[in-house]
C-alpha cells in the first residue's frame, strides 16, 4: 500500500507529464493554439465548491422510546390473561367435566343418545366444556405488534446511522466555456466531483455521529429492541398480531402502561424521518491559475479530438435511438438562486428496501407494488365490473320501457259505470 506522500507524488509527477505533452502540442499544431485563443475570448465560468454535510442524531425520537421502555417492559413481564371457556364433543367415556350446558346439548342432539332404560340414559357422544388460561387478549395482541413495528422502527434507522451517519467533505468544480469556431458554436461543460469522510478535517466545527453520546443509546436502543422480539412473550404470542388502527378497549384506556404504548404507537406512526439531522455548509473558493490553465489546455484537446472524430451529420447506420419533440418548447429565463435540494439526501428507497425485508408479512402488504400479472388482471377484473354495470342498466332500461302506465282518468270512468249498473238494477 502506497502512503499519502507517495501518491502525492506520483500525481504531481503525472499532471507535470501532461502538461509539458499539452504545452509541446499547441507549440506544433497551430490549429491547437488558435483553439486556445478563441476559448480564452469566450465566456467562461469556473465554480469551485467545497460542502461539508455534518449529520447528528435526531435526539427526539430516542427519548420518547427511551421514555417508554419501563412501562412497555412492566407489560412484557407481566402479560394480561383470561380463562378461556372451551367446547368439544367426544366420546362420553373420555368426557372429564359434564355440565348442565352439556345436558342441554344432548337433549338438543338426540342423535348422540345410544339406548335408554327407565330414567337410566346412555349417549355416545357428549358435550366437553373446560376452561384454559390463555394470553391471547386483544391488549397482548397490541404489545406483540407494537414490539415488532418498534424493533423495524429501531433497527431500520439504526442501520441508515450506520452506513450514511458520518459527517462529509465534498470538493467538485464546474467549468462551462462557449465560443465560436469558425460558423460552429461550440459549448464545453466540465463537472469533477469527490466525496470523502470528513473525520480527520479540524477545519470545520462537527458533531460527529459515532463519537456522541446518542450513536450509543441507539446501538443499546437497538439491542433492547432485539431482546423484546426475541423474548418468552412475543414466542408465546407467535404471529398473533391486530390491524390498524388500535381499538381503544377500557383496558387500553385504563391502564397507565398501555396508554403510554398507545402514545408509542401513535408517535412512531407519525415520525417519517431518516432519524438524523443536517447541517450543511458550502464554500465558494478561488482556482488556482496554473488549475485553469492547465484545464484550458485539456479541453481544447478534447473538443479537437470530438470535432474530427464525430461528424456534426446525422448518420441512420449509427443511430440508436430517435425521438421528436410534439410540441414547440418554451424555454423559460431563470432568474432565481437555485436552492440546495433535499432530495438529493433522500433515503427513501434504502427504508422502502429495508422495510420489504423485515417487517413481518402483515406489514409487508402495505408496501408492496403490483407485478405486471397482477396488474393486468386488476385491467381485467375492472373490465368485468363495467360490464356487468352496463348489463344492469340496459335491463332496467328494458323493463322501463316496455312497461305501459295506465292514465288514472281510466279507473274514474269504470267506477261510473259500475255506479250506474247498480242504479239500474
Amino acid at each position: 500500500m502506497m502512503n499519502n506522500e507517495t501518491k502525492e507524488s506520483l500525481l504531481k509527477k503525472l499532471s507535470e507529464s501532461s502538461s509539458s505533452f499539452i504545452q509541446e502540442l499547441a507549440q506544433e499544431n497551430s490549429i491547437f493554439a488558435t483553439i486556445l485563443s478563441l476559448m480564452k475570448d469566450g465566456n467562461a465560468s469556473i465554480e469551485l465548491k467545497k460542502r461539508y454535510i455534518l449529520r447528528a442524531i435526531d435526539q427526539v425520537w430516542i427519548e420518547t422510546i427511551e421514555t417508554s421502555l419501563p412501562y412497555l417492559d412492566i407489560i412484557i413481564r407481566n402479560p394480561s390473561k383470561y380463562l378461556e371457556e372451551n367446547e368439544e364433543v367426544i366420546p362420553v367415556e373420555m368426557a372429564r367435566n359434564i355440565t348442565v350446558r352439556s345436558l342441554q346439548h344432548l337433549s338438543q342432539h338426540t342423535n348422540f343418545i345410544s339406548r335408554i332404560e327407565g330414567d337410566e340414559i346412555t349417549p355416545t357422544k357428549i358435550l366437553n366444556v373446560w376452561r384454559d388460561e390463555t394470553m391471547l387478549t386483544y391488549e397482548n395482541k397490541f404489545v406483540n405488534t407494537l414490539i415488532h413495528r418498534l424493533y423495524a422502527f429501531v433497527n431500520m434507522r439504526y442501520e441508515i446511522a450506520k452506513n450514511v451517519g458520518q459527517d462529509t467533505k465534498t470538493s467538485s468544480i464546474e467549468f462551462k466555456e462557449e465560443f465560436r469556431h469558425q460558423k460552429t458554436k461550440v459549448k464545453i461543460n466540465m463537472t469533477i466531483e469527490m466525496e470523502e469522510s470528513a473525520e480527520n478535517d479540524q477545519s470545520v466545527e462537527r458533531n460527529y455521529t459515532y463519537s456522541s453520546s446518542l450513536w450509543k443509546r441507539l446501538v443499546k436502543l437497538n439491542s433492547i429492541m432485539s431482546t423484546y422480539v426475541n423474548s418468552v412473550f412475543c414466542m408465546q404470542m407467535g404471529k398473533n398480531f391486530i390491524r390498524p388502527p388500535v381499538m381503544r378497549t377500557n383496558a387500553i384506556l385504563k391502564n397507565k402502561n398501555l396508554r403510554q404504548c398507545l402514545a408509542l404507537w401513535r408517535f412512531i406512526e407519525g415520525y417519517e424521518n431518516a432519524g438524523y439531522n443536517m447541517l450543511i455548509q458550502e464554500n465558494l473558493e478561488n482556482v488556482d491559475s496554473d488549475y485553469i490553465k492547465d484545464l484550458y489546455e485539456t479541453l481544447a484537446f478534447q473538443y479537437l479530438l470530438f470535432r474530427y472524430t464525430v461528424k456534426n451529420e446525422f448518420d441512420d447506420e449509427e443511430t440508436l435511438a430517435n425521438e421528436i419533440t410534439d410540441n414547440v418548447l418554451n424555454p423559460r429565463i431563470v432568474d432565481e438562486f437555485k436552492d440546495i435540494d433535499e432530495n438529493e439526501f433522500e433515503v427513501e428507497n434504502d427504508i422502502n428496501d429495508y422495510k420489504e425485508r423485515n417487517l413481518p408479512s402483515y406489514e409487508r402488504l402495505r408496501y408492496q407494488t403490483l407485478s405486471p400479472e397482477d396488474e393486468l388482471l386488476l385491467q381485467d377484473l375492472k373490465i368485468a365490473l363495467d360490464a356487468a354495470n352496463i348489463i344492469r342498466e340496459k335491463d332496467e332500461e328494458y323493463l322501463y320501457s316496455n312497461a305501459s302506465i295506465i292514465d288514472p282518468g281510466l279507473f274514474d270512468e269504470d267506477e261510473e259505470e259500475k255506479n250506474e249498473d247498480e242504479e239500474d238494477i
